[in-house]
């Protein structure tokens, strides 16, 4: 017993190698101590029989090692379950029956154990039962069903109870599998497995799906169907149990949400199996046999949608970066499309910061790194995964490692690696796999087996798809080193196998890119998507620049958007592929309705061929126009030759002809009309060309969206008054349907507004309620006439089963058309809405480039009203939102040779709105449309109108002062003085001396708030010297206008100290008018106008000639001696105060003297 003590010590040692170093060392000498007992065959199954057949150091080392399992001691039960699973295997005089005998009684968890004590025997029973499946002795002879029955029932009902031993527990029931077959009872045995370890075939959690994946992969002969009834087909991964794989394997159930409580850090043991059967290329046959289902439609319901999908918690997107980076070693081009699906990169875009701390953004960035060395050692994965990661909407953005996310980090490394010739060869292996997509797929999912398995047309149409979509992206990303070559032969390629079709030998084809004909050949739906393609395409090459032959310094040189270096606009080139090619023999067109736009197409291409040849010989300025019209025109015909609905067809060929219109103005030499001066004038291009494009936004075309804003562009100067009638009558037009039916409000009062809504809300309810019972006394048809009472108790009488069954028929359809007419009407609003807000992108762009246009002020007028109007409604959010979002942001310029009138009318509208504002936000942006129309008015130099600016901003302050209810502030002025300049200032500054005069005063303003706002205003203006000094030469003008606001402030400011400690300053309650902390702000505000005057050398002389009077000076001790409005910073404020003069000295002299 002494010899072999020290080694149980350290079978607990933390270090691994110590344990199986006494492990070893302790098998070894109970070994030798049973080989020198005398020889038997006898099987021990009870305690005395084992003190009889083994030596005494065996059974003891038996009895403490089962003992220990159960030890939470440091890695005792590591050790004893090894040294345990060591000695039962070398020693085979020991039965089954005896282990779980003495496992049972030495891990018996009872009710009067604590928790972590019936944890710890839980823990031992499962070690227990690892060594005594991992020893083997379970296959030896006297093994009963018993027994058997009795390991499966312990380890089931163990990881049933605790979530946390599930695994532990079923990767011990799944290693029994391969030793079933050595029973003669084997079906005994798989179907108590099935019954007890599987819950009757009702698999709900992934430890229970290895099992089965294990058990009928090792039986294949046992019948499955009837066992396990819920999982359809020959494999567990077979295509219809798709449904059950996604909830199992993501580990989540609504009806049992308890079985997954738990979440572990590692993938689950189950996705070693899935792995192993899909890409190990040993198992290709067992995969033919059993056809489970490929593995792109597993990983798109289980990862994609299942792991990734949006709202996903971190865990269960944590699993997903795992399983990605478990599929790296088998990625290729040809599984990139399957791996980087929407969701993977929403979430390696969103969810992962490269500076992030927690478990998912290490894994995530960890993942991205192996994927971008996989992408960097394989450049056709590198730009597969590339054109994945980015969008239409995303660029590469340079590396920051603070502000970068995975994506962008990805994005760059690629790039980074990437040239030309790489470029074209992915190019051309999609254009390889478009003609010849795979026809055949590996038996084992993806990897390369040697048998294959015939592919679905639907698979083979998504390839082809998949192909396109990456040819576009790779040609529309401008950081790519993309050539001029590799976009037009994208875009010949797909407009080709759009258009044609080759009748004869395709290798004589005059198209290079439809030389290798497809096989099989191409689908109407095929051709219908390359259609749809090509016209996404062009719509986003006409923003695309590319760099011209020769030196950028030259103006006429410059690359122009949409167009190749050649000048060829891509849109032409699109359409002169098929116009040109159509006539060649052995090409068949086969674009929708192509016999009837083939001549105004036609037309239409020599039209844009006459364009890019006018646009050679005219200024800069000018060819921007007409090559701007050439895009619009090519768009308008490339969605028209494509197009696969007729009307669309017809109705783009109208408009296109209208451009073509708008170009013959545009082009026109003459200036004269020959019209009679009765006749209305001829329109002019632009104003044509406003029309056209305010129609255009009524299509659901983002692309047409974005290309009239370009198109607008080098118009915006020529525009007319009638063209900008068009652009604010849309904005000022007003949506009516039967329920909301919204008017013009001549009054500002928002409860009539209200009440009007209301009242029109129930006229339009009563009328609805009148209809719908015409409708329904139709649906009753004679049974209706008479008397309404007799009606409602005879109807039902009166019916028989088939008239009520026709009845009811009736009234769905009655109440399926109502549904309608209201979903109609909600569709038709928010077209309205989406309608405005394109119209809006035209104004912005207006006043951008046009802001000193004398038609700025019509349009700033219009969405004035627009932003007021649309305030409160919550379905017109966004296009308040936009309105102020350019009136805040795009009034910088002045504009000039507007109508004073118009102007003066605007502001005035402005200045009342702002006295009734409805918020903070609102104010603020009717302060800058007033300093915008403020300023406009006064640099006119009209005497009269400036005269106006000065009454309205009186009659505001006035308001301000005077109406407690007034929404104005001091902020609405303090717009105007930042945005006017210098020399205009003198009107602001007039306004606060009078306010500071009437209102500083006590009891002149309607309360002490609006009293001290007077001192504020007059501050705001003096907080303006220093602009003043530096911009003007002479600044007699405000020298006079400094000394009156500092003169009146203080002459207030005097009458309000002997008022603040007179008797008057109390109220018939007790309380004070003017407390110690507004006299305290009066009094800051006072001296830090006189700091800022003092400040300004040109105004200095100004605060030295402030020599305070006797009156000053006794209100000024009166305030310090005050003891209900002293207070220790009043006081010291009192010390500045009594001489302000001396504020205008340095200011350590100024505090001597003080002192």
């Amino acid at each position: 017993m002494p010899t072999t003590l020290e080694f149980y010590w350290d079978l607990a040692s933390l270090d691994e190698s110590k344990r199986i170093e006494a492990a070893a060392q302790l098998i070894s000498a109970l070994c030798k101590f049973q080989a020198e007992m005398p020889a038997t065959t006898s099987v021990a199954t009870t305690e005395e029989e084992l003190n009889r057949i083994c030596a005494g150091d065996v059974t003891y080392g038996i009895k403490r090692l089962i003992k220990g399992l159960a030890s939470p001691r440091d890695g005792a039960r590591q050790g004893y379950s090894i040294a345990l699973s060591e000695l039962l295997a070398r020693v085979p005089c020991i039965s089954v029956k005896l282990v779980l005998d003495l496992l049972w009684r030495s891990t018996e968890a009872t009710k009067q154990m604590k928790g972590q004590e019936q944890r710890d025997m839980r823990f031992g029973r499962i070690f227990g039962l690892m060594a005594l499946v991992q020893s083997g002795i379970i296959t030896r002879a006297g093994t009963t069903a018993v027994e058997m029955r009795k390991i499966v029932m312990e380890l089931a009902a163990i990881g049933a109870k605790k979530s946390y031993l599930r695994e532990i527990s079923y990767v011990t029931l799944t290693s029994l599998v391969p030793m079933l077959g050595k029973f003669a009872f084997r079906d005994e045995l798989i179907t108590m497995f099935v019954a007890v370890a599987l819950d009757k075939g009702a698999i709900e959690t992934p430890d229970e799906l290895l099992l089965a994946m294990r058990l009928r992969r090792a039986y294949p002969g046992y019948d499955w169907y009837s066992a396990l009834p819920q999982w359809q087909g020959r494999h567990m991964l077979g295509a219809k149990n798709v449904g059950r794989l996604g909830s199992v394997l993501c580990e989540q159930s609504v009806e049992h949400p308890g079985l997954f409580s738990t979440w572990h850090p590692q993938l689950h043991r189950v996705w070693d199996e899935i792995f192993d059967l899909y890409f190990n290329r040993a198992r290709a046959d067992e995969v033919a046999n059993a056809m489970p289902m490929e593995f792109e439609l597993l990983w798109e319901r289980v990862v994609e949608n299942g792991l990734f999908a949006p709202g996903a918690s971190q865990f269960r997107r944590y699993w997903g970066f795992l399983l990605l980076e478990r599929l790296l070693p088998h990625l290729s081009e040809d599984t990139v499309p399957s791996m980087m699906t929407p969701n993977i990169v929403r979430a390696m875009s969103d969810n992962i910061s490269v500076k992030g701390k927690s478990a998912l953004a290490k894994v995530g960035m960890r993942t991205a790194e192996r994927l971008s060395e996989v992408c960097e050692s394989n450049t056709k994965v590198g730009l597969a995964v590339l054109t994945h990661l980015l969008n239409q909407k995303n660029t590469i953005q340079p590396v920051d490692a603070a502000k970068t996310n995975l994506r962008s980090m990805m994005a760059n490394r690629i790039v980074a690696k990437l040239d030309s010739e790489a470029i074209v060869g992915y190019v051309t292996y999609l254009q390889q796999l478009f003609a010849a997509p795979r026809r055949v797929r590996s038996k084992s999912g993806v990897a390369d087996a040697q048998t294959a398995v015939n592919v679905s047309d639907k698979s083979i149409e998504k390839q082809r798809a998949w192909a396109v979509d990456q040819m576009i992206r790779v040609a529309r990303f401008g950081q790519l080193p993309i050539t001029d070559e590799l976009t037009g032969s994208v875009l010949r390629f797909v407009a080709a196998h759009a258009a044609f079709t080759v009748t004869g030998d395709t290798k004589k084809c005059s198209v290079v890119e439809l030389r290798d004909a497809p096989v099989p050949e191409l689908s109407a739906a095929t051709r219908d998507y390359c259609a749809l393609a090509l016209v996404n395409l062009v719509g986003e090459l006409n923003r695309h620049v590319s760099e011209p032959n020769r030196t950028a310094s030259d103006a006429e040189t410059r690359g122009l958007a949409g167009h190749a270096r050649d000048g060829t606009a891509w849109p032409t080139a699109a359409l002169a592929l098929v116009l040109d090619t159509k006539r060649k023999r052995g090409m068949q067109v086969v674009l929708h309705g192509f016999e009837e736009t083939q001549e105004p197409l036609t037309k239409l291409l020599a039209q844009l061929r006459e364009m890019a040849q006018a646009a050679s010989g005219l200024e800069a300025a000018a060819a921007q126009r007409v090559h701007m019209l050439e895009l619009l025109l090519g768009n308008l015909s490339v969605g028209a030759a494509f197009g696969a609905n007729p009307q669309t067809q017809a109705e783009y060929l109208e408009v296109a002809a209208e451009v073509s219109e708008c170009y013959a103005k545009l082009t026109q030499t003459g200036q004269e009309s020959d019209s009679d001066s009765d006749d209305e004038p001829e329109l002019q291009p632009v104003e044509v060309l406003t029309d056209i494009l305010i129609s255009l936004f009524t299509r659901d075309s983002s692309i047409l969206r974005r290309l009239c804003d370009q198109v607008f562009v080098p118009f915006a100067e020529l525009m007319t008054a009638r063209a900008m009638e068009s652009i604010v009558g849309v904005l000022q037009a007003r949506e009516g349907t039967d329920e909301d039916v919204v008017t013009e409000m001549d009054g500002l009062d928002a409860m009539d507004v209200d009440e009007s809504d209301t009242e029109m809300a129930d006229d339009n309810a009563g009328v609805i309620d009148e209809e719908l019972r015409r409708k329904i006394e139709e649906a009753l048809g004679s049974n209706s006439n008479g008397d309404d009472a007799a009606s409602e108790s005879g109807a039902e009488e009166s019916f028989d089963d088939e008239q009520m069954t026709v009845f009811d028929d009736k009234l769905a359809e009655i109440f399926r058309q109502k549904k309608e007419q209201k979903t109609w009407a909600r569709e038709l609003k928010l077209s309205f809405v989406n309608f405005k807000l394109r119209v809006l992108d035209l104004a912005d762009v207006f006043l951008t480039r046009q802001g000193d246009n004398a038609l700025a002020i019509q349009l700033v007028a219009a969405l004035v009203d627009l932003a007021r109007t649309t305030n409160k409604d919550t379905r017109n959010r966004a296009v308040h939102e936009r309105a102020v979002s350019i009136l805040n942001g795009r009034l910088t310029k002045i504009p000039a040779g507007f109508d004073q009138t118009e102007a003066l009318k605007l502001l005035e509208v402005v200045h009342e709105r702002a006295r009734r504002a409805s918020d903070q936000r609102e104010l603020e942006m009717l302060a800058g449309v007033a300093a915008f129309i403020g300023r406009a008015v006064l640099e006119s130099g009209d005497v009269e109108a400036s005269a106006r600016v000065h009454e309205l901003n009186v009659e505001s302050v006035r308001d301000f002062m005077g109406r407690k209810a007034s929404q104005m502030q001091v902020g609405f002025f303090r717009a105007a003085m930042a945005k006017q300049r210098a020399g205009l200032l003198s009107g602001l500054w007039t306004v606060a001396a009078d306010a500071v005069a009437e209102f500083g005063r006590p009891q002149r303003a309607v309360n002490v708030y609006r009293q001290v706002q007077a001192y504020a205003l007059a501050d705001s203006v003096l907080a303006t010297a220093p602009r003043v000094a530096s911009e003007l030469t002479d600044t007699s003008e405000f020298i006079v206008l400094t000394e009156r606001v500092l003169r009146e402030s203080c002459a207030s400011l005097q009458e309000t100290l002997k008022f603040a400690v007179s008797e008057a300053n109390v109220n018939a309650t007790g309380r004070l008018l003017i407390d110690g902390a507004r006299v305290r702000e009066i009094v800051q505000t006072v001296l830090q106008m006189v700091r800022r005057v003092a400040k300004v050398d040109a105004f200095r002389p100004i605060v030295v000639a402030l020599k305070p009077s006797s009156e000053w000076t006794q209100a000024v001790k009166a305030l310090e001696a005050s003891d209900k409005l002293a207070s220790p910073v009043i006081r010291n404020m009192c010390r500045s105060l009594a001489d302000l003069s001396l504020l205008a000295e340095p200011k350590t002299k100024a505090k001597a003297k003080a002192i």
